[in-house]
């Protein structure tokens, strides 16, 4: 009788390009929109990170460089700007972290500051319906809930 012998295989992570990578990463921290098929915001986002680290720039200025419609332009800078990636000064754009790995670590704060907050609701709602069970035990019946 033969052995049967597990293989392990290691899935091998394809190259990507770093265009590529930006989507995934824009993908994972959810900034981008299901919408987005041509990955505009990343090529946004890399607009950004490339041609506003030394001055900021105005929605015109980012769709001559990018070949971007100025108004897809000035909605996923709202986008990015709401996510906390983007600040607007007088008119013009600049990241508020020049590197992915900035932006990253800027979105573990927040998402840690959201769980936080969540951690806090659940323990609010647990002590809320804790008591309602209570005072329906102490009537000594069941009823309909407030």
């Amino acid at each position: 009788m033969a052995e049967a012998k597990q293989k392990s295989e290691l899935v091998a992570r394809r190259p990507q390009s770093v265009d590529d990578e930006l989507i995934e990463l824009c993908k994972m921290m959810r900034i981008m929109s299901e919408r987005d098929v041509d990955a505009t915001l990343s090529q946004v986002l890399k607009t950004m990170m490339v041609h506003t680290r030394s001055e900021p720039l105005g929605g015109s200025e980012l769709s001559k460089i990018s070949g971007i419609n100025r108004i897809t332009i000035i909605h996923h800078l709202k986008r990015l700007e709401e996510a906390g990636f983007v600040a607007r000064k007088e008119g013009k754009y600049c990241m508020r972290v020049q590197t992915a790995e900035g932006m990253l670590m800027e979105f573990r704060k927040e998402m840690d500051r959201a769980f936080t907050e969540m951690d806090e609701l659940a323990r609010e709602i647990d002590t809320e319906f804790e008591q309602m069970e209570r005072q329906m035990l102490e009537r000594g019946k069941r009823r309909r809930l407030p």
